[in-house]
């Protein structure tokens, strides 16, 4: 039985979220898969199995909250440089003036 709560899934063309996405909509699920370049090999294999793709990035708020209206939940992949665990990560404002990140 299909269920038509979107999920939206961040990281979606990568190993991770993309074997979250296509679980999702092996299981009726919608998604919504938020993809950086909707021209991409792995953002068509998608959007042919069923998401809805949507271009948006991690970095850019104004994306993330276009892709997150109207959806049920989110299933959201961090991208991480494991040599130096402070790499990738979004500083937020009590993070700001502190050295080293």
């Amino acid at each position: 039985m299909p269920n038509n709560k979107t999920v939206l899934v961040t990281g979606a063309t990568g190993g991770q979220g993309g074997a979250v996405a296509r679980r999702l909509l092996d299981s009726g699920r919608a998604v919504r898969a938020l993809v950086r370049d909707p021209g991409r090999q792995g953002a068509k294999d998608l959007e042919a199995l069923g998401a809805e793709l949507v271009c948006g990035d991690l970095d850019d708020p104004r994306s993330l909250r276009t892709a997150a209206q109207d959806i049920h939940g989110v299933f959201s992949v961090q991208p991480a440089d494991m040599t130096d665990p402070r790499r990738g990560r979004h500083r937020g404002p009590r993070d700001r003036g502190r050295q080293g990140h």
